[in-house]
C-alpha cells in the first residue's frame, strides 16, 4: 500500500512539474502602515523600468530532481505592479503622492524605479521542500532643488513545508518578499525626507505669505 501511495505521488509530481504556474501578483502591502509622511509631496513614476535579465518569466517549475521543467508566469506587468504598491504604501505612510504631470511643490521628491529581478522557484529536498522568491529594485530619488540619491533593495521570501510545488506556495513566497522590500523602500524614503526637511514640504516663506493673507482677509 505504501509503495502504491508513493507511486501515485511520484506520478502527480511528474505531471505538475511540466505545467506552467500562473503567478498572481500580491495585491496587499504591509500589514501595518509606516507613519511619518506628514503630507510631504512625492511623485512616483509608474511603471518602473523593467531591467530584468530574465523577462519572459517570473520563475520556474521543477521536478523531483530539481530540474527546470516549466515556467512561473506573472499574470500582470511586474514593473507596474510594484510601482503601484509603493505609491499606495507611501500614501498610507502619510505622504501626498502626486500624479506625474500634475502641479507640485518645487521640493517634491521624484522617485523612479528599475525592477532588476523577480524570480520564484521551488527548492526541493528529499523529504521536504520550500519556495523562494527574489525581488530586487533600484530607486533613484531626485528633486527640483538639486537632490539626487539612489539605492538598490533586495528581498528574499521563503515559504516552506511542502514537497509538492503548487501555485499558492509560489504566491506566498512572493508575498513575503514583497512586504519586506516595500517596508525597506518606504523606510528609506522616510529617512531621506527626514534628513532633508525641504523635500516635498511647503517653503516656510510661502506658509508665511498664506498666513498673512488670511489675516488680511479677516
Amino acid at each position: 500500500m505504501r509503495r502504491g501511495t508513493l507511486a501515485i505521488l511520484a506520478v502527480a509530481l511528474h505531471g505538475c512539474a511540466f505545467t506552467n504556474v500562473n503567478l498572481a501578483m500580491p495585491t496587499g502591502g504591509l500589514e501595518a502602515p509606516i507613519a511619518g509622511g506628514n503630507g510631504r509631496e512625492i511623485i512616483v513614476m509608474i511603471p518602473f523600468a523593467d531591467e530584468r535579465e530574465i523577462r519572459d518569466r517570473c520563475g520556474m517549475q521543477k521536478n523531483g530532481y530539481n530540474m527546470d521543467t516549466a515556467d512561473a508566469v506573472c499574470t500582470s506587468d511586474p514593473a507596474a505592479w510594484l510601482a503601484n504598491l509603493l505609491a499606495v504604501e507611501l500614501m498610507a505612510a502619510g505622504f501626498s503622492v502626486v500624479e506625474v504631470g500634475s502641479p507640485h511643490r518645487e521640493g517634491a521628491l521624484r522617485v523612479e524605479g528599475s525592477l532588476l529581478k523577480i524570480f520564484v522557484e521551488p527548492v526541493i529536498g528529499f523529504w521536504t521542500g520550500s519556495h523562494e522568491a527574489d525581488l530586487q529594485v533600484k530607486l533613484v530619488a531626485t528633486s527640483g532643488n538639486g537632490l539626487r540619491a539612489e539605492r538598490t533593495f533586495f528581498a528574499k521570501g521563503r515559504q516552506g513545508g511542502a514537497v509538492i510545488s503548487i501555485t499558492p506556495l509560489y504566491e506566498q513566497a512572493l508575498r513575503r518578499a514583497t512586504r519586506e522590500i516595500l517596508e525597506d523602500m518606504v523606510r528609506a524614503i522616510l529617512s531621506l525626507t527626514d534628513r532633508y526637511l525641504e523635500l516635498g514640504s511647503r517653503p516656510v516663506d510661502a506658509e508665511g505669505r498664506v498666513a498673512k493673507g488670511s489675516e488680511t482677509a479677516r
